[in-house]
């Protein structure tokens, strides 16, 4: 709002650097093996990775809660950074493995 109100950025271009590395991946309940087609049902089981300095966790449903075909069938979004490209690349796969969801297909192994 300030920007947009003629306030100047609190910081120049050339005042940024990048550090590190970040990759965000959607798990939705969709069956990459059948066209990504919604999956519907109960949430039997949902564990998700435990939110951490390099593992953030951005859901909306919670065990118990149904994916219906009226919605978006997006179980959490996962944002993952690390060092470099690599570390952060390996952090995903492991915040992808950390996911237990049971009542629905997702497109876990797909992200993997």
């Amino acid at each position: 709002l300030r920007v947009a109100s003629g306030l100047p950025l609190p910081l120049r271009q050339e005042q940024l650097a990048i550090h590190g590395h970040a990759i965000e991946a959607r798990l939705y309940a969709e069956d990459a093996d059948r066209g990504f087609l919604p999956s519907t049902g109960l949430l039997r089981r949902l564990r998700l990775p435990s939110p951490s300095t390099h593992v953030r966790v951005d859901t909306g449903v919670e065990e118990g809660d149904s994916i219906t075909p009226y919605y978006d069938p997006m179980i959490a979004k996962l944002i993952v950074w690390d060092v470099d490209r690599d570390a952060a690349l390996r952090r995903m796969s492991q915040a992808l493995a950390d996911c237990q969801v049971v009542g629905v297909t997702t497109n876990a192994g797909f992200l993997r």
